[in-house]
């Protein structure tokens, strides 16, 4: 039979390819790979992988930061092979590190040590030569930074031209040619932090006291030009735009909170965007009680069509949720009856279709929280998370997955002060345990994720051991999880992690070979290593990879080993690369 035949079938399978020495499909539960590198220099100082590293959209690169005692490096890695490139700079220390929506560029802020400036670099992905953009001695750390979705152009906050005076200025990202786009600034004024570009790449919607010191009010400016338009200013004295706003996803409207209409109460507003003469703003909070106040926390549905708040807008000091349409103001509340003391958490969620509302409420027992989901229209409140055990806590941290149907929460469900992975569907109590059993004291920490195809949950923790956070993978809707961080030190942790875009693989931050020192590793998001990816195209497939493996475990080599076994985008082609990369794979002193 033909060998490509009998291997798909056999390993499709799941009897694997064929066994000599050592199951090919075993091997899919290969350990970590390293892909930060060697960061010792010298005899004696190591290098730490800073907490702030950054995957590119397609998931083929991870982009980091490496501290060496007091000076950082940029690198970016090929998260498939660990090839790594440097972007070298002098002495000094990086604050932001952002990538180009499209990949292609790695933006980041520095600090020179020799001259005492705060510089913003601009590289190429791979080219390993930085491109200074903009430079001030007056500028403290904090360019606050932003790249536009078209990946042509970086916005920054900057006082370049005169010393503590904040404006906005806008450099085509490969090229350094800086222009204010926040107009004239009265004295005493400022741009704030947490400006924002529009999707189509266009405008930038940003705060500022750019009139009258201290009264902060909304504006509008081209990214290419020195165009500033006001969108919304208070008419009463005293009132500002607050910060935090929002652009929908849409483009068409920002959404504010600011006490415009009367000093020190907030309510929520929208605004157009579209750039035209009129400007319309309108209230989207309704009637407030006397001391009522919309509180920080909104959010803007995925399809841009209404806005979630929350505000204790009927009763004082008792927060409940609402939602209104983008542009008309006709609030509803969407949490029903709460007690006297209940509220409505911060940190609800509106799913990614914009259908439905997680929250998190007391609206039973004062303090005894737990998971409800609405429709984001109307009140349909239904309670997700079931029974606790006595003092047991649904934690603030949630997350709804991407296709809408389920929710991932955190709770000491079943253990008082054990705190356990669970997981229901959106629209009823259907939980299940996610993270096994845990060793007595283990918890699973904040910041699980969910994979972007909504089928893994990612978590870290102490789950095997007390006090050592590792990394775990579970499927979303059974409780099988995997550890994938492989065997660590003593002492070891996993910091942090980051799900590729194409939910194959996790990258994640470690202490896992020398104690407190971080490095970066790549694994299979079920627990398979890229180290079986032979020819370098950032997957494992069947007809290539392990194909390649089979065809070398049975003795073939050179061009009877590639023929017709290499993918279209490989990036190790030459069948001596490519023997290389199998010896790699299968291990030194296996017996093949």
């Amino acid at each position: 039979m033909n060998v490509k035949l009998l291997f798909t079938r056999r390993c499709a399978r799941g009897v694997g390819a064929m066994l000599i020495g050592m199951s090919l499909c075993t091997l899919l539960s290969a350990q970590p790979i390293k892909i930060s590198g060697n960061t010792t220099v010298g005899a004696s100082v190591r290098g730490q992988v800073l907490s702030n590293f950054a995957l590119t959209p397609d998931g083929t690169h991870a982009v980091f930061v490496v501290r060496m005692e007091f000076d950082d490096l940029v690198y970016s890695a090929r998260s498939s092979t660990g090839a790594i490139t440097s972007y070298q700079l002098g002495a000094g220390n990086v604050g932001r590190l952002r990538l180009s929506p499209d990949g292609s560029r790695i933006v980041f802020d520095y600090i020179n040590s020799i001259n005492g400036r705060s510089e913003l670099y601009s590289a190429a992905l791979g080219s390993g030569t930085p491109l200074l953009l903009a430079a001030t001695s007056n500028l403290s750390n904090d360019y606050d930074f932003k790249i536009s979705a078209d990946s042509s152009r970086v916005v920054f906050r900057s006082d370049a031209d005169t010393a503590s005076v904040f404006e906005l200025y806008s450099t085509p990202i490969a090229s350094a040619a800086p222009i204010k786009i926040s107009g004239v600034m009265n004295t005493g004024g400022d741009v704030d932090l947490g400006f924002q570009i529009t999707p189509d790449s266009a405008h930038v919607v940003f705060r500022a006291d750019a009139q009258n010191d201290g009264v902060f009010e909304l504006y509008r400016a081209a990214i290419t030009a020195n165009s500033r338009v006001t969108l919304a200013s208070p008419s009463a004295a005293g009132g500002n735009v607050l910060s935090g706003f929002q652009i929908s996803p849409a483009g068409g409207h920002a959404v504010f909170r600011g006490d415009l209409n009367t000093a020190g109460q907030v309510e929520i507003y929208s605004v157009d965007l579209p750039d035209n003469a009129i400007v319309k703003v309108v209230k989207l909070s309704g009637t407030l009680t006397s001391g009522g106040n919309v509180d920080s926390g909104f959010q803007i549905s995925p399809d841009s069509a209404r806005v979630v708040f929350r505000a204790d807008k009927d009763t004082n000091g008792v927060f409940e949720l609402y939602s209104s349409p983008m542009a008309i103001n006709t609030p509803t509340k969407l949490s029903g009856v709460l007690p006297a003391t209940g509220d409505v958490d911060v940190g609800f969620q509106i799913s990614p279709d914009s259908q439905r509302v997680v929250y998190r409420a007391d609206k039973v027992i004062d303090q005894d929280f737990a998971l409800y989901s609405t429709n984001i229209a109307s009140d349909t409140s239904i309670k997700l998370t079931g029974t606790l055990v006595s003092n047991g806590v649904v934690d603030q941290v949630f997350a709804i997955s991407s296709d809408s149907s389920r929710v991932v929460y955190r709770a000491d469900k079943e253990t008082d002060n054990v705190f356990e992975l669970y997981s229901t569907s959106i629209a009823s109590d259907t939980s299940i345990k996610l993270s096994g059993t845990p060793t007595p004291g283990g918890n699973v920490s904040t910041g699980f994720q969910v994979s972007p195809d909504s089928t893994r949950v990612v978590y870290r923790a102490d789950r095997d051991t007390p006090g050592t956070v590792e990394l775990y993978s579970s499927p979303i809707a059974a409780n099988v999880p995997s550890k994938i961080s492989g065997a660590m030190i003593a002492n070891g942790d996993v910091t942090t992690f980051a799900i590729s875009p194409d939910g194959s693989r996790v990258i994640f931050l470690a202490d896992k070979e020398t104690d407190t020192v971080n490095e970066l590793y790549r694994v299979q998001i079920g627990g398979s290593s890229l180290a079986l990816d032979i020819d370098g195209d950032d997957r494992v497939l069947p007809l290539t990879d392990l194909l390649l493996l089979t065809r070398y475990q049975l003795g073939l080599r050179g061009s009877a080993l590639i023929a017709n076994a290499v993918g279209d985008n490989a990036t190790i082609q030459a069948s001596g690369a490519i023997e290389t990369r199998i010896r790699a794979a299968l291990g030194v002193g296996l017996p093949f």
